[in-house]
Protein backbone atom coordinates (compact mmCIF):
# COMPACT_ATOMS: atom_id res chain seq x y z
CA UNK A 1 0.00 0.00 0.00
CA UNK A 2 2.72 2.44 0.79
CA UNK A 3 4.16 1.96 -2.68
CA UNK A 4 0.80 2.59 -4.33
CA UNK A 5 0.25 5.74 -2.26
CA UNK A 6 3.70 7.01 -3.12
CA UNK A 7 3.04 6.55 -6.87
CA UNK A 8 -0.31 8.31 -6.53
CA UNK A 9 1.27 11.24 -4.69
CA UNK A 10 4.05 11.50 -7.29
CA UNK A 11 1.51 11.31 -10.14
CA UNK A 12 -0.62 14.01 -8.55
CA UNK A 13 2.47 16.15 -7.97
CA UNK A 14 3.48 15.84 -11.66
CA UNK A 15 -0.08 16.74 -12.76
CA UNK A 16 0.01 19.71 -10.37
CA UNK A 17 3.33 20.97 -11.84
CA UNK A 18 1.98 20.58 -15.39
CA UNK A 19 -1.15 22.55 -14.54
CA UNK A 20 0.93 25.19 -12.76
CA UNK A 21 3.17 25.54 -15.83
CA UNK A 22 0.13 25.88 -18.09
CA UNK A 23 -1.38 28.52 -15.79
CA UNK A 24 1.84 30.54 -15.78
CA UNK A 25 1.97 30.32 -19.59
CA UNK A 26 -1.59 31.63 -19.88
CA UNK A 27 -1.26 34.36 -17.24
CA UNK A 28 2.21 35.55 -18.29
CA UNK A 29 2.42 34.96 -22.03
CA UNK A 30 5.78 35.26 -23.74
CA UNK A 31 6.17 38.71 -25.30
CA UNK A 32 8.44 37.85 -28.20
CA UNK A 33 7.67 40.18 -31.11
CA UNK A 34 6.86 38.50 -34.37
CA UNK A 35 9.02 39.48 -37.31
CA UNK A 36 7.28 42.18 -39.30
CA UNK A 37 7.82 43.37 -42.83
CA UNK A 38 9.59 46.46 -41.45
CA UNK A 39 12.07 44.45 -39.39
CA UNK A 40 12.89 42.16 -42.30
CA UNK A 41 13.48 45.14 -44.55
CA UNK A 42 15.82 46.80 -42.08
CA UNK A 43 17.77 43.60 -41.50
CA UNK A 44 19.77 44.25 -44.67
CA UNK A 45 22.03 47.25 -44.15
CA UNK A 46 21.77 50.00 -46.74
CA UNK A 47 25.26 50.73 -48.11
CA UNK A 48 26.96 54.09 -47.84
CA UNK A 49 27.81 56.10 -50.94
CA UNK A 50 31.17 56.94 -49.32
CA UNK A 51 31.72 54.00 -46.96
CA UNK A 52 35.02 55.00 -45.37
CA UNK A 53 34.41 58.72 -44.89
CA UNK A 54 33.88 60.28 -41.48
CA UNK A 55 32.83 63.94 -41.09
CA UNK A 56 35.99 64.80 -39.12
CA UNK A 57 38.20 63.52 -41.96
CA UNK A 58 36.88 66.00 -44.52
CA UNK A 59 39.32 68.91 -44.88
CA UNK A 60 38.32 70.54 -48.17
CA UNK A 61 35.13 70.82 -50.24
CA UNK A 62 34.43 72.37 -53.62
CA UNK A 63 30.73 72.92 -54.20
CA UNK A 64 29.28 73.69 -57.62
CA UNK A 65 25.73 74.76 -58.44
CA UNK A 66 25.38 73.89 -62.14
CA UNK A 67 21.66 74.47 -62.61
CA UNK A 68 22.44 77.55 -64.71
CA UNK A 69 25.08 76.25 -67.14
CA UNK A 70 25.98 79.79 -68.23
CA UNK A 71 26.73 80.86 -64.66
CA UNK A 72 28.13 78.00 -62.55
CA UNK A 73 28.45 79.11 -58.92
CA UNK A 74 31.44 77.63 -57.08
CA UNK A 75 32.33 77.80 -53.40
CA UNK A 76 35.49 76.28 -51.96
CA UNK A 77 35.59 75.40 -48.25
CA UNK A 78 38.91 74.79 -46.50
CA UNK A 79 39.23 73.54 -42.96
CA UNK A 80 41.57 75.65 -40.86
CA UNK A 81 42.48 75.29 -37.20
CA UNK A 82 39.06 74.61 -35.66
CA UNK A 83 37.19 76.60 -38.30
CA UNK A 84 36.23 76.71 -41.97
CA UNK A 85 37.00 79.38 -44.55
CA UNK A 86 35.04 79.80 -47.75
CA UNK A 87 36.04 81.30 -51.09
CA UNK A 88 33.92 82.21 -54.09
CA UNK A 89 37.07 83.16 -55.96
CA UNK A 90 40.70 83.25 -54.87
CA UNK A 91 40.34 86.79 -53.50
CA UNK A 92 36.71 86.61 -52.30
CA UNK A 93 36.94 84.94 -48.88
CA UNK A 94 34.05 84.86 -46.42
CA UNK A 95 33.04 83.06 -43.24
CA UNK A 96 30.49 80.37 -44.03
CA UNK A 97 27.47 79.49 -41.92
CA UNK A 98 29.06 76.77 -39.76
CA UNK A 99 25.76 75.01 -39.09
CA UNK A 100 25.39 74.49 -42.84
CA UNK A 101 28.98 73.23 -43.09
CA UNK A 102 28.26 70.74 -40.31
CA UNK A 103 25.13 69.57 -42.19
CA UNK A 104 27.18 69.12 -45.36
CA UNK A 105 29.86 67.10 -43.52
CA UNK A 106 27.35 64.86 -41.80
CA UNK A 107 25.22 64.55 -44.94
CA UNK A 108 28.13 63.42 -47.10
CA UNK A 109 29.40 60.91 -44.55
CA UNK A 110 25.95 59.42 -43.88
CA UNK A 111 24.64 59.35 -47.47
CA UNK A 112 23.25 55.90 -48.32
CA UNK A 113 21.87 54.37 -51.49
CA UNK A 114 19.28 51.65 -51.87
CA UNK A 115 19.33 50.91 -55.61
CA UNK A 116 21.73 50.94 -58.53
CA UNK A 117 20.98 51.65 -62.18
CA UNK A 118 23.58 50.60 -64.72
CA UNK A 119 24.05 51.12 -68.45
CA UNK A 120 21.63 53.98 -69.12
CA UNK A 121 21.79 57.48 -70.58
CA UNK A 122 22.73 60.10 -68.02
CA UNK A 123 20.46 62.77 -69.54
CA UNK A 124 17.33 61.01 -68.31
CA UNK A 125 18.52 61.33 -64.70
CA UNK A 126 19.78 64.94 -64.73
CA UNK A 127 23.39 63.80 -64.66
CA UNK A 128 24.49 64.89 -68.15
CA UNK A 129 27.46 67.27 -68.10
CA UNK A 130 28.15 66.53 -64.44
CA UNK A 131 24.70 66.95 -62.93
CA UNK A 132 22.88 69.84 -61.30
CA UNK A 133 25.18 70.00 -58.29
CA UNK A 134 28.72 68.69 -57.86
CA UNK A 135 30.46 68.22 -54.51
CA UNK A 136 34.18 67.39 -54.48
CA UNK A 137 35.77 66.77 -51.13
CA UNK A 138 39.00 65.54 -49.63
CA UNK A 139 39.09 63.13 -46.73
CA UNK A 140 41.57 60.25 -46.87
CA UNK A 141 41.19 60.52 -50.65
CA UNK A 142 39.42 62.80 -53.09
CA UNK A 143 35.76 62.05 -53.81
CA UNK A 144 33.21 63.58 -56.18
CA UNK A 145 29.44 63.41 -55.96
CA UNK A 146 27.30 64.38 -58.96
CA UNK A 147 23.70 65.15 -58.04
CA UNK A 148 20.99 64.84 -60.70
CA UNK A 149 17.21 64.98 -60.59
CA UNK A 150 14.60 63.09 -58.61
CA UNK A 151 12.59 60.04 -59.61
CA UNK A 152 8.96 60.58 -60.76
CA UNK A 153 7.44 60.24 -57.27
CA UNK A 154 10.10 62.57 -55.79
CA UNK A 155 11.22 60.09 -53.09
CA UNK A 156 14.62 59.19 -54.54
CA UNK A 157 17.36 61.24 -56.17
CA UNK A 158 19.85 60.15 -58.81
CA UNK A 159 23.52 60.56 -57.92
CA UNK A 160 26.79 59.32 -59.31
CA UNK A 161 30.22 58.96 -57.77
CA UNK A 162 33.12 60.08 -59.90
CA UNK A 163 34.80 57.10 -61.45
CA UNK A 164 31.70 54.88 -61.34
CA UNK A 165 29.39 54.34 -64.29
CA UNK A 166 26.47 53.24 -62.10
CA UNK A 167 23.77 55.65 -61.01
CA UNK A 168 22.83 55.37 -57.34
CA UNK A 169 19.38 56.09 -55.97
CA UNK A 170 19.48 57.85 -52.61
CA UNK A 171 16.81 59.41 -50.44
CA UNK A 172 15.58 62.66 -52.00
CA UNK A 173 15.24 63.97 -48.46
CA UNK A 174 18.98 63.49 -47.83
CA UNK A 175 19.85 65.19 -51.12
CA UNK A 176 17.48 68.07 -50.36
CA UNK A 177 19.30 68.56 -47.03
CA UNK A 178 22.66 68.58 -48.83
CA UNK A 179 21.59 71.00 -51.57
CA UNK A 180 19.75 73.17 -49.03
CA UNK A 181 22.95 73.48 -47.00
CA UNK A 182 24.81 74.24 -50.23
CA UNK A 183 22.43 77.00 -51.30
CA UNK A 184 22.45 78.87 -47.99
CA UNK A 185 26.11 78.44 -47.16
CA UNK A 186 27.03 82.10 -46.94
CA UNK A 187 26.32 83.41 -43.44
CA UNK A 188 23.69 86.18 -43.32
Amino acid sequence: MANAQRRTVISLFVVFLALLGLAVGVIFPRRTPLPSAQSTLSATPVPYVFPRVLPAQITRMVLEDRRDSANVATITLIKTAGDWQAFRTENDAFLPDLTKVARLLHGLASLRYNRIIEGTALEAFGLADGGRFVIRFTADSTYTLHIGGNNPDQTLAYVQRDGFAAILLVSAEQIAALTGALEGLAAP
